[in-house]
């Protein structure tokens, strides 16, 4: 006979994810322990083995749900009837909101760090999530900037800049500080599209080669 689920089930899980991905953050998945998260977790090891089957079945869920989150973004940014620069400023909005919580900080640092701890298969679902997310941006870059289609080289580094730029917000941005997260978000999206606007790809090429 089945295990019926408690009412507060979905609620307990969660605890433990967030309780986990604060010690993977803090101490890297590998030295962190079933016990040490079923501690921060207010449960026991049996108590976190009824949710999960193992500490890597917590980092893959962890990872899966983060990479959900970023692409629920990035898709309720994109389907709207708003204009692409509008869309653009909306998408950054909304990472930057994302990203300055603590949980999907410490989510983040996970991924960056722990996603080596995957199997090779959650780690190839992972990472074709987040090529995902890069080309939908990149598409809507090149949706506001048509003559990025004759810049094959250089769309993902400048859709790869703009993530370096937003990704690690969390680490010295305060909401206490003189900029608010939106005013941020219309900083960034200054920076990018007037930096596109006026670069000359033709000028780039020659000096790297």
């Amino acid at each position: 006979m089945a295990r019926t689920r408690s009412q507060d089930y979905d609620a307990i899980k969660q605890a433990i994810l967030l309780a986990a991905a604060k010690l993977f953050a803090e101490r890297s998945f590998e030295a962190s322990s079933i016990n040490e998260i079923a501690a921060a977790a207010g449960l026991s090891k049996a108590g976190v083995y009824h949710y999960f089957d193992s500490k890597t079945d917590i980092l893959r869920t962890m990872l899966i749900e983060h990479l959900e989150t970023v692409s629920e973004i990035v898709d309720a940014a994109l389907n709207t009837s708003d204009a692409p620069r509008e869309k653009f400023l909306h998408l950054t909005e909304a990472l930057i909101e994302n990203y300055t919580r603590p949980s999907s900080r410490n989510q983040h640092i996970v991924l960056v760090n722990d996603i080596g701890s995957l199997p090779a298969k959650d780690r190839e679902f992972v990472v074709s999530a987040e090529r995902r997310i890069i080309r939908a941006t990149e598409r809507l870059l090149q949706g506001i900037f048509p003559q990025l289609a004759e810049q094959e080289s250089y769309r993902q580094p400048i859709t790869m800049l703009y993530f370096g730029m937003i990704n690690w917000t969390d680490t010295w941005f305060s909401d206490k500080g003189r900029l608010s997260s939106r005013e941020l978000a219309a900083l960034v999206t200054e920076l990018m599209l007037k930096g596109i606007a006026h670069a000359d790809f033709a000028a780039l090429g020659r000096t790297g080669k």
